[in-house]
C-alpha cells in the first residue's frame, strides 16, 4: 500500500550535535566524542521521518538564503521533499542550534539562536501549484501566525490535522476545533491548568479532539481515542540519545495514519520506531 502525501508545518532548523560521554561542566574545555552536522526542527524531522518510510512528504517552513539554509535544503532534496518556503524572498536565515547530547544520561540541551523580527509570507489557501491537497497535515505549532489561515481552509476542505505538541504557543488556543489529532509531549501545559498529561488529555477532548496522546518520555503514553482511555508501554531500552525521539514519533504516526486511519496501532508502531531511534543518532540513523 502506498503512502499518501502528508504536509508538515513548522521549524526547521541546521543542528550542530555534539555528543559526549557525559555533560561538560561549566566554564571547562572538553573535545566531543562525535558530531554531526544536519537539518532538524519537529515538523522537520517528522517529515524526513515520514520520508524515510516510504512516505511523500511536503513541507511547509522558512528556510530562506544562506550556507545553513542551502545544507538544509540539499538534505531534503535527497530525500525528495518538496519544500513551501515561508522565508522566500526575505532576509531570514535558517537558524543554527547547538545541541549537546550525554549518552551517559540520554539527555539532550539545545541552545536556540535568538528569534527571527523577519516578516513571513502568510498562507491564505491551498495553492494548486503545490499538487493536491494532503488528506493529513502536521503543525508543530511554529509559525502559526502565517499558516492558521491556511490550516483553515484545508480543514474546511476535510484534510485532517495533527497537532505536534511540544509546548504551548501563542495561537495554541485556536487550533483545538481544527485537530483530529493531538500528540503532545508532557511539557505541554495549558495556561491556568495543572501541569499534568490527564489535564492536557482532558482539555483537547473536551474542546472535541478525537484522538490525543501524552508522550513522557521512557514512561508509558497516556492516549484516549473518542473517550476511551489507554496507555502505550515504551520498551525498556538502553538509550543514548534521545534527541528528535518525538519528532520521530510523529513521522512515523502520520505515515500509518496517512494510509489507514487507525489511531491506536499507528501510535504503536510509531511509539516503537521512535524508541529504536534512540539507540543511536535518531532520525539520523544508525552511528556510521
Amino acid at each position: 500500500m502506498t503512502s499518501p502525501r502528508v504536509l508538515f508545518i513548522g521549524r526547521a532548523t541546521l543542528d550542530v550535535v555534539y555528543s559526549f560521554n557525559q555533560f561538560p561542566s561549566e566554564d571547562s574545555k572538553i573535545f566531543a566524542r562525535d558530531i554531526r552536522v544536519a537539518p532538524g526542527g519537529p515538523a522537520t524531522n517528522a517529515a524526513m521521518t515520514h520520508a524515510q518510510l516510504g512516505g511523500k512528504a511536503l513541507l511547509m517552513t522558512a528556510i530562506g538564503s544562506g550556507p545553513w539554509g542551502a545544507q538544509v535544503r540539499d538534505e531534503l532534496d535527497r530525500l525528495a521533499i518538496d519544500i513551501i518556503d515561508l522565508a522566500e524572498n526575505t532576509p531570514f536565515k535558517t537558524p543554527l542550534t547547538t545541541v549537546l547530547v550525554n549518552e551517559s544520561g540520554a539527555t539532550r540541551t539545545i541552545v536556540n539562536p535568538p528569534h527571527s523580527e523577519v516578516a513571513l509570507r502568510t498562507m491564505d489557501a491551498w495553492d494548486q501549484a503545490w499538487g493536491p491537497m494532503p488528506a493529513l497535515v502536521l503543525t508543530d505549532g511554529f509559525h502559526l501566525s502565517q499558516t492558521l489561515p491556511l490550516l483553515k481552509a484545508c480543514h474546511a476542505a476535510g484534510a485532517q490535522i495533527c497537532l505536534d505538541g511540544g509546548s504551548w504557543k501563542p495561537g495554541t488556543e485556536d487550533l483545538p476545533r481544527l485537530l483530529t489529532v493531538a500528540i503532545s509531549s508532557e511539557r505541554f501545559t495549558v495556561p491556568g491548568q495543572p501541569a499534568d498529561p490527564s489535564a492536557a488529555i482532558g482539555w483537547f477532548a473536551g474542546m472535541g479532539v478525537p484522538f490525543v496522546a501524552i508522550t513522557r518520555g521512557n514512561q508509558n503514553i497516556l492516549a484516549c481515542e473518542r473517550g476511551r482511555r489507554f496507555e502505550i508501554e515504551i520498551e525498556r531500552i538502553d538509550a543514548v540519545n534521545t534527541l528528535g525521539a518525538g519528532d520521530v514519533l510523529h513521522g512515523a504516526f502520520c505515515y500509518d495514519f496517512a494510509r489507514e486511519e487507525a489511531f491506536e496501532p499507528a501510535l504503536r508502531n510509531a511509539a516503537a520506531i521512535a524508541t529504536r531511534s534512540c539507540r543511536g543518532w535518531g532520525i539520523r540513523g544508525p552511528r556510521g
